[in-house]
């Protein structure tokens, strides 16, 4: 999922008021026609949270109700803030949640009505694939990977670089994370060392995707599945491309 923008607003509804008369002790009386006033309402915009949370400030205590595709067990507030929790809610964009609070009288508020993207399913893996051309390569060569999520994802590498552990040999080199943050496609880099060798390269094994103290979430925070296509099987690496690693000449020794 994508969206710009988003957390609630009030409607241009300003609230409605009737009349309510009491009398006091001294057989005054008075009447109360004044609707309550909420705002300030807020549920972060994509969230993963299938029964998100918002606030509201109510300049009076009262009766809450709510509208649209949202509901909730809360059915009161007090005067200044309040947190409520919807009840559970699938995936999707909501832009006709509403709520509204009425007071002992009933004067009526004006509406807020809540816009946000509810996304709590997370990347998954699609492919492995190269953008490096099949063909021998040796000591010293670059070996782009390519892995495709199923939506656009973030990296976080300040703590360190996502990484594919690859089957080459003796020795099992790794892809480390170089690009694509912010898209479907993350590019991992493969240098070729002395000794390394595999007649097709591919990755070990299905959970050879590490984040290495890194992330990759999608723009809801969800974590992603870090599973690849089995070794040999469709949508994997050494299905896709026929790269050969060879270090080691016709004459014995590696380039």
């Amino acid at each position: 999922f994508s969206l710009t923008i988003i957390s609630c607003s009030s409607s241009s509804d300003g609230g409605s008021s009737t009349t309510s008369t009491t009398t006091d002790d001294d057989n005054s009386t008075s009447t109360d026609t004044t609707a309550p006033v909420i705002s300030g309402c807020e549920i972060t915009t994509p969230t993963n949270d299938n029964t998100p949370d918002f606030i509201i400030t109510s300049s009076e205590a009262g009766t809450v109700t709510f509208g649209g595709s949202c509901s909730s067990s809360t059915t009161s507030v007090t005067s200044g803030t309040n947190t409520i929790t919807f009840n559970t809610l699938s995936d999707g964009v909501y832009s006709d949640c509403t709520c509204r609070v009425t007071d002992s009288a009933g004067n009526a508020s004006n509406v807020l009505l809540f816009l946000f993207l509810l996304d709590s399913t997370a990347p998954t893996v699609s492919s492995v694939t190269s953008s490096t051309a099949n063909g021998t390569y040796r000591t010293d060569d670059n070996i782009t990977l390519t892995v495709t999520f199923s939506e656009q994802v973030t990296v976080d590498n300040s703590n360190g670089n996502p990484i594919i552990q690859l089957e080459t040999g003796s020795t099992d080199r790794y892809a480390i994370y170089s690009s694509g943050s912010g898209s479907n496609n993350l590019s991992l880099i493969y240098t070729v060392v002395i000794s390394d060798n595999s007649t097709d390269l591919g990755y070990k094994a299905s959970n050879s995707l590490g984040l290495n103290s890194g992330t990759i979430r999608d723009s809801a925070l969800n974590d992603a599945v870090l599973t690849l296509p089995n070794p040999g099987s469709s949508n994997s690496l050494s299905l896709n491309k026929a790269i050969v690693i060879n270090t080691t000449s016709i004459f014995g020794t590696s380039k």
